[in-house]
């Protein structure tokens, strides 16, 4: 064994050796009080490291137990994700078909709504008609030649005072090639006043420059109101 020392000279330090002729023993003693501790303590320790072998042991195989769980939900929520997409796809379907459903049902109301409205004011026309039926209808006909472009009262009518629905059909009988008008049936409400109504009828013409005649067949029936 060697024996080495530092020294120092000035701000120098030196690596000295110097070997021993014989070696150096060492000897170590203790009394049986402190082997007994020692070994109390060696046991105190083999058993703690026991006891953590066997909680380590006890650890993988819980976690060995916990991975094969995992690894079974791992499975079950793949298998869960194909059932839940083919959830989903029969609810999309089910969702189109309901919404036709509902397409289909509004289509349905809104002809039962029509239908009613139509039906309604069939009722009402049909209540007015029969009202008017019941009442003495008044007709009327003759003839009116024409021959300028005003408006033109065809005759003065007697006939009492009130509410009437006119009906009023215009047959163009002899006229030149400036008339454009065609024959016609008109319905309208008038009120009459005075005792006397008269009915007025208007050529139309294709040109400016010259004058359309024609004489006008009218039927003109009052139905009271």
């Amino acid at each position: 064994m060697d024996l080495v020392e530092w020294k120092k000279k000035g701000n120098v330090w030196k690596l000295e050796s110097e070997a021993f002729k014989d070696p150096i023993e060492i000897k170590i003693w203790y009394d049986n009080k402190e082997l007994a501790e020692f070994n109390r303590k060696y046991d105190s320790l083999h058993s703690a490291f026991q006891s953590i072998e066997k909680e380590l042991d006890l650890w993988n195989t819980i976690q060995v137990g916990d991975q094969k769980k995992i690894k079974e939900l791992e499975e079950y929520l793949v298998h869960n994700e194909v059932v839940m997409g083919k959830l989903n796809e029969k609810i999309d379907s089910q969702n189109e078909e309901i919404s036709s459903l509902y397409k289909v049902i509004a289509d349905l109301k809104t002809t039962v709504e029509t239908l009613s409205g139509t039906i309604l004011h069939l009722q009402e026309q049909t209540s007015l008609i029969q009202k008017k039926i019941t009442k003495v209808p008044m007709v009327f006909h003759d003839k009116w030649f024409i021959s300028w472009r005003e408006s033109s009262g065809l005759w003065m009518i007697n006939i009492p005072d009130g509410d009437y629905l006119l009906i009023a059909k215009y047959v163009v009988w002899e006229h030149n090639e400036y008339v454009t008008n065609q024959d016609e049936l008109l319905m309208d409400t008038i009120h009459v006043e005075g005792q006397h109504y008269i009915p007025f009828y208007k050529l139309e013409w294709w040109t400016e420059l010259d004058t359309p005649t024609a004489t006008i067949y009218y039927d003109l029936v009052f139905i009271p109101m």
